[in-house]
């Protein structure tokens, strides 16, 4: 019966204490220092499932609302392109007016309508965080060739001149096009270059498709502009119009034919354009509410959280200095049993 009094038990037990004390100590300071529970599936039980799938749903809907604020950035570009491509349009349409019945800004009005063009591609090909703005759901690739000599679609629009006319566009032959003929070119041959097929074999590689975006638990939207839409083609029919028809050799009752009718494609246009950003200003207003809602969504859940999951830090700091206080003393003990020996009593 000695072994139930020996030192050795003694510190056996003792030495168990520590153990379990100090995991308990480990225990208590990572709460403390977290303001969480230590083991959330130990101290939850059954309710842990609840836990979980709060915490599944929080960071969820915190995904979305990163999407949403690259999708608001995004949308902001779409429209300031837009505003600007409108705003542009708006200019070129009042020079052009100037110039019906007058040559003697025609070689400047034709050389700038190019830069118009340019500018109007350009913008079409912008991109934001690795995608096409424009190009529908094709967004790894720009949406607009270029227009330039050796491009498909000025290949195109030259092989078009060339067969309704006989000669090329800077031929003097150009002065014997009649105001007629050359009404019924553009109404012909040079408008079925911007018709659904020769649009997409010869300018664009955009999609009618645009891309979609979850924006809430419940909704989709269109988040994007093609530049297949109506009103873009239009801008770049009356910009090409002006910028090779416009030989200072033609005559002006030819080339006033052109710049009417383009005129009244960028006034088209505009209003098709205005409805474009109107569309894009409410996607704008839907992605923002949607995560308005959704701020209000999480805050509830992350209160749910919480109480679940986090502990009193206060109660904890005193569990805390108890536990550091009786591990203390713990130690105090058995250093005092491990010094005790049968030898000092002989």
């Amino acid at each position: 019966m000695t072994s139930y009094i020996s030192t050795l038990s003694l510190s056996t037990a003792t030495n168990k204490s520590i153990s379990s004390q100090t995991s308990t100590l480990v225990k208590l300071q990572k709460e403390v220092a977290s303001g969480r529970k230590f083991d959330v599936g130990l101290d939850l039980g059954s309710a842990t499932g609840e836990a979980v799938s709060i915490r599944a749903q929080f960071q969820t809907l915190n995904a979305i609302v990163d999407t949403n604020a690259l999708l608001s950035s995004s949308l902001d570009i779409s429209v300031k392109a837009l505003e600007n491509i409108s705003s542009s349009a708006s200019d070129l349409q009042a020079t052009l007016l100037t110039t019906i019945g007058s040559s003697s800004a025609r070689s400047v009005v034709v050389a700038s309508t190019q830069g118009y063009l340019d500018e109007l591609i350009s913008t079409l090909n912008s991109s934001f965080n690795g995608t096409f703005l424009f190009s529908g759901i094709n967004t790894d690739s720009p949406a607009l060739s270029s227009y330039e000599s050796g491009s498909t679609s000025k290949a195109a629009i030259d092989g078009s001149f060339l067969s309704t006319f006989g000669f090329a566009q800077d031929d003097p032959g150009v002065s014997s096009i009649s105001a007629s003929a050359m009404e019924s070119y553009l109404d012909g041959a040079f408008a079925d270059q911007f018709n659904d097929a020769n649009w997409s074999a010869n300018w664009s590689s955009a999609t009618d498709e645009v891309t979609s975006s979850r924006i809430s638990a419940t909704d989709v939207i269109n988040t994007s502009v093609s530049a297949n839409e109506d009103s873009l083609r239009k801008l770049a029919m009356a910009y090409t119009m002006v910028s090779e028809l416009g030989s200072s050799d033609m005559t002006q009752e030819a080339f006033d034919v052109v710049t009417t009718r383009a005129t009244e494609l960028i006034g088209s246009a505009i209003q098709g354009l205005n409805n474009v950003i109107g569309r894009v200003g409410n996607a704008q207003a839907r992605v923002s509410d949607a995560s308005d809602r959704i701020a209000i969504q999480t805050d509830l859940l992350n209160e749910r959280i919480i109480k679940l999951e986090n502990i009193d830090t206060t109660e904890a700091s005193v569990k805390l200095s108890n536990a550091v206080t009786q591990l203390e003393l713990t130690y105090t003990i058995t250093s005092r049993i491990q010094n005790l020996s049968l030898l000092n009593y002989l």
